[in-house]
């Protein structure tokens, strides 16, 4: 069962929201806040498994309580639930694993709760092997969160810094698209001004490197007119 929290300053977009979640027997809603600043003590306390936040709030917005609770990143996934389409790279930037408008298309927030339950069972975050590193699994991939490093089991991967942050970005959203301007600004932190020869060149090192990497099962394809996805096979 996956623990939820839902962040809405308007209780009838919570109860919604909590009306369309008892039809899924794999997420618990364990407490809901209209109160932004109440739901950040109660996400530490609580420590949820998905959190469901809304953007424009009174308090305060979702991308700051997101980034409020950052510390909990790697434990929790946030999803932003927002009549606003324009927020989407600022939620991405803090490690949202998606961003669903409303109104809700219950089939889409229940194909997202899947994906995220399906990886859960395929991931786990192993302790600290030492003060100042995490490993975070994914499928048959070990990513080295603080050195940068990554395996696929026991075999090293030879990737740049942005390979890594590119890498291990796509990999926890699979079957995500991301148009390259969206995934340059969200890597390099800046507008790309229309140039993302940068990012073609390290997407196809990066391509390069899976396939001739022994036991990948992952790949990153093009869509056309779209951008990029990441897929597991």
């Amino acid at each position: 069962m996956l623990k939820s929290i839902i962040v809405d300053d308007e209780i009838l977009a919570i109860h919604l929201l909590e009306a369309m979640l008892k039809d899924n027997e794999t997420v618990e809603v364990i407490g809901k806040f209209t109160n932004p600043l109440e739901a950040i003590d109660n996400i530490f306390k609580l420590k949820p498994d998905i959190l469901f936040l809304d953007i424009e709030m009174a308090e305060m917005n979702g991308i700051e309580v997101a980034s409020k609770v950052e510390e909990l990143a790697q434990l929790m996934d946030i999803i932003f639930i927002t009549a606003y389409e324009h927020y989407a790279i600022e939620a991405f930037s803090v490690q949202a694993v998606d961003y669903i408008l409303k109104p809700i298309e219950k089939m889409r927030l229940m194909k997202t709760i899947e994906r995220i339950a399906l990886r859960r069972k395929q991931t786990h975050l192993i302790d600290r092997p030492s003060k100042d590193e995490a490993i975070r699994i994914i499928d048959n991939f070990h990513f080295h969160v603080h050195s940068g490093r990554a395996y696929i089991e026991d075999i090293a991967l030879t990737l740049s810094t942005k390979e890594f942050q590119i890498l291990f970005f796509l990999a926890q959203r699979p079957e995500q698209i991301f148009h390259p301007t969206e995934l340059y600004k969200l890597i390099w932190a800046e507008e790309s001004i229309g140039q993302t020869q940068a990012l073609k060149v390290h997407i196809s090192n990066l391509r390069k490197k899976l396939e001739s990497a022994s036991g990948h099962r992952a790949k990153i394809v093009t869509v056309r007119g779209s951008g990029y996805q990441f897929l597991f096979e």
